[in-house]
């Protein structure tokens, strides 16, 4: 099904500005989010300065190989698509990019999950977690995992000639045009494989996360410190991770619904596919800005540079 997209909302030369636009908003405020976490994390705070902060870089990486670097636009519902950004500069494969950009979901959805579980053993078992050879193989595991959980997708690439045919079948009100512009890529001709890999991946990490969460969550309520400022400051803490977290997730996860919603009813419309991935694009940004608001620490210190104050 084809609806015809509003052609200033689906102009690559629009598209490609507001992406390159948000450029120059994510790098000088991921900058300023990792400055925070490096040099403003209070003393009580410390022992999750290294997870905040992986989680800081995480994001500014996605956020800037999706703005900068690669620029994709989709054409779903084909698995198929093409770069605007700099990589067509530095002649990468759009293959590669495709790759490295899903993997990147899954390395978001593992550096989360990774969070909480160190969350869970600092809490729980009183440990950081980090010395135990089991935590370690479990972190190179999921880790890995996330780079490769896709690569049976990339097992049955079609040739050039078989994307486009495959393009125009599964998009017949497709721009003449768009299956020949430079770095055109088709990933599968069947989607059931594609879908079924990042599905997978998303439920086996997601498992996770609703056990640590869920976990920690119960041990805050049920248990009280010694100290009543040490358990108010832990949830406290807790409400703010999640808040920092769940905030810049719904960014993803709408957009992902439009993915999977015009995969499953073949609806093509170009405007709302740039839209969707411009959204994705703002992950980052939104995760460095919700830090900023929901820790005290980190607001005080943004405030001070605002009003050009030091502390």
């Amino acid at each position: 099904m084809c609806l015809e997209s509003l052609n200033f909302l689906a102009s690559d030369k629009l598209y490609a500005g507001i992406l390159h636009f948000l450029t120059c908003i994510e790098v000088p405020l991921h900058a300023f989010g990792a400055y925070l976490i490096v040099v403003k994390t209070p003393n009580k705070m410390k022992m999750v300065k290294a997870s905040m902060l992986l989680l800081q870089l995480v994001g500014a990486s996605v956020d800037i190989f999706m703005s900068f670097l690669t620029t994709p636009v989709l054409n779903l519902p084909a698995c198929s698509g093409y770069p605007l950004g700099f990589s067509l500069l530095l002649g990468i494969p759009t293959s590669v990019l495709v790759y490295m950009g899903i993997s990147f979901v899954g390395v978001i959805g593992v550096t989360v999950l990774l969070f909480f579980e160190n969350r869970y053993h600092q809490l729980i078992n009183r440990s950081s977690g980090g010395r135990s050879w089991k935590r370690i193989l479990y972190v190179l595991f999921h880790y890995a995992l996330s780079a490769t959980f896709i690569a049976p997708s990339f097992l049955n690439i079609p040739s050039v000639d078989q994307g486009k045919v495959h393009t125009f079948e599964k998009i017949p009100c497709i721009p003449r045009d768009i299956p020949s512009r430079p770095g055109y890529f088709v990933l599968a001709t069947d989607n059931l494989l594609v879908c079924l890999c990042i599905s997978i991946m998303l439920l086996f990490v997601g498992v996770q996360w609703a056990f640590f969460v869920a976990s920690i969550f119960r041990y805050l309520s049920n248990t009280v410190s010694h100290s009543q400022t040490t358990t108010r400051l832990q949830r406290q803490f807790f409400i703010a991770m999640c808040i920092q977290l769940l905030i810049p997730l719904a960014v993803i996860v709408f957009p992902a619904a439009f993915v999977v919603f015009a995969i499953r009813y073949d609806y093509y419309n170009q405007a709302a596919n740039n839209i969707a991935m411009a959204a994705i694009a703002t992950h980052g940004v939104f995760t460095t800005l919700t830090m900023i608001i929901v820790h005290k620490p980190y607001r005080q210190a943004t405030l001070s540079v605002l009003r050009g104050k030091s502390e």
